[in-house]
């Protein structure tokens, strides 16, 4: 099971021209960085050998019932995302 205490993660908004920040509601922009914190939370030792349980009834999300484990669940997911 999935146990997270003290995790903190800071997300810089990218800027472009003259130091403009880009509008955190464009869509590629906000799933590149949820892509890239997956990524870096998979790579987090402290999550090295926890699983994460999928209940029943998931399947209408797009998941398979079972215990997985949670690194490469999170790898999964930004690759799908990306």
């Amino acid at each position: 099971m999935i146990k997270i205490e003290n995790l903190t993660i800071n997300i810089n908004k990218l800027s472009v021209e003259n130091d403009e920040l880009l509008d955190s509601q464009i869509p590629s922009v906000v799933r590149d960085e949820l892509v890239s914190t997956l990524r870096i939370i998979s790579e987090d030792s402290r999550f090295s050998g926890q699983t994460v349980v999928i209940p029943e009834g998931c399947e209408k999300y797009g998941f398979a019932q079972g215990e997985f484990d949670l690194p490469i669940l999170l790898e999964f997911l930004a690759d799908m995302l990306e």
